[in-house]
């Protein structure tokens, strides 16, 4: 006959052991960060999934089922590109967690809000597009030390109400842009 405290001893690793299964089911971004500031990225910028829908939380990025994502050899985020997406809503910081990304390409769409400082951290970044939105405040200063960027556009219609903070480096390409809406 078995004891209460026997069954217990049996019992505990087996919850143990399923709970852990099904959190894990349940939660798969939790490590894996670029997912993360995939989802970050996608609840901020189309908050009603009518664009985005196939940045799933339970998804591989790199499987080719993310819509405008692309991945290096090393299956990591390399390229986004949602350019004239309607997409609406601020950038968020945590686009930086996409350490791989070499393109981030945002253009003609509706964004907001201030560009985040993070973005100077992603140093593999070499194509910056995020004329022809709304942004505002200033572009910061972090972004003139990213050596490895190679075109920055920033010109858009609402650039006009912009504060450009830093020297601008010796990019390849950089447009600052008249704020004529045009793009050049």
């Amino acid at each position: 006959m078995q004891t209460r405290s026997s069954s217990y001893s049996v019992l505990s690793p087996l919850l143990l052991i399923i709970f852990t299964c099904f959190s894990l089911k349940i939660n798969p971004i939790r490590g894996n960060a670029e997912l993360r500031a995939l989802t970050e990225i996608k609840n901020s910028l189309d908050p009603e999934n009518k664009y985005l829908s196939s940045w799933t939380t339970d998804g591989d990025p790199c499987s080719g089922a993310f819509e405008a994502v692309a991945c290096n050899e090393h299956r990591k985020v390399a390229n986004i590109s949602l350019q004239g997406k309607g997409l609406a809503g601020k950038l968020p910081p945590a686009v930086a967690e996409l350490k791989c990304l070499s393109g981030l390409y945002l253009h003609y769409n509706s964004l907001s809000g201030e560009i985040p400082k993070e973005i100077a951290n992603l140093t593999e970044l070499t194509d910056l597009y995020l004329n022809v939105n709304n942004f505002s405040g200033t572009i910061p200063a972090e972004i003139g030390g990213m050596a490895t960027l190679q075109v920055f556009d920033a010109s858009a219609r609402s650039w006009v109400r912009m504060v450009w903070a830093m020297a601008i480096p010796t990019f390849p390409t950089v447009r600052q842009g008249d704020g004529g809406g045009n793009g050049d």
